[in-house]
């Protein structure tokens, strides 16, 4: 699994022209066991201590850039990594959601992968999390009333019930995880190209 990620990742890099979609279900994707979503999305499940997914930010944006304005990508970090108590995983989604209500989210997600997978730090304390925030424009008194505020507060849980909905599911084995209209799931390792990551999303999400 390891190995066909790298690879997954390499190719993605790489300038390849897209070639005519056929997409086979087990091959390409799966189909979940869910319901449908009533309007289409795109959902990344991911962490910011995972090192996949460090490396699959650019490809993950690329494709975010590449889909149609009506719909949105949506990430939601998780906080089931090993290693690392739950609650300080948490702290990150948190950073993400204030600094995404605030305009900043892209410099605030690259400093995090960053500063933990360059410089192997780790964010120990919702102080560091404040002090990240506050170097990108984020004072500490806006960062706490944000955190306490219910549109911060729900936005985090709603991040922990979609974890542990796909995770019943048996859909959320690992990160970074692409769930298209929550019903179809993209198996990275069959990725060539950017363009066939692009590709299969637009298929996925007119899929009926």
């Amino acid at each position: 699994m390891l190995k066909s990620i790298k690879v997954a990742i390499l190719a993605l890099c790489m300038p390849l022209a897209a070639m005519a979609a056929d997409y086979k279900e087990n091959v390409h994707y799966e189909t979940l066991s869910v319901e449908k979503s009533k309007a289409p999305r795109v959902l990344e499940f991911f962490s910011f201590y995972c090192p996949h997914c460090y490396k699959f930010e650019g490809p993950a944006r690329a494709l975010e850039a590449s889909l149609p304005a009506e719909v949105p990508f949506v990430k939601s970090h998780v906080n089931f990594m090993r290693g690392l108590p739950p609650e300080a995983q948490s702290y990150l989604s948190y950073a993400y959601i204030i600094a995404k209500q605030n305009g900043v989210d892209s410099q605030v997600v690259d400093e995090i992968f960053k500063t933990i997978h360059v410089q192997q730090s780790q964010f120990r304390t919702m102080d560091d999390v404040k002090k990240l925030l506050a170097a990108h424009g984020v004072p500490a008194e806006k960062f706490d009333a944000a955190l306490a505020s219910m549109p911060v507060i729900s936005a985090e849980k709603a991040m922990q019930d979609e974890q542990k909905r796909f995770s019943e599911a048996g859909a959320l084995k690992g990160v970074p995880s692409f769930i298209i209209n929550d019903k179809y799931i993209v198996k990275i390792s069959s990725l060539s190209s950017q363009a066939d990551f692009n590709n299969l999303v637009k298929y996925l999400l007119e899929k009926e």
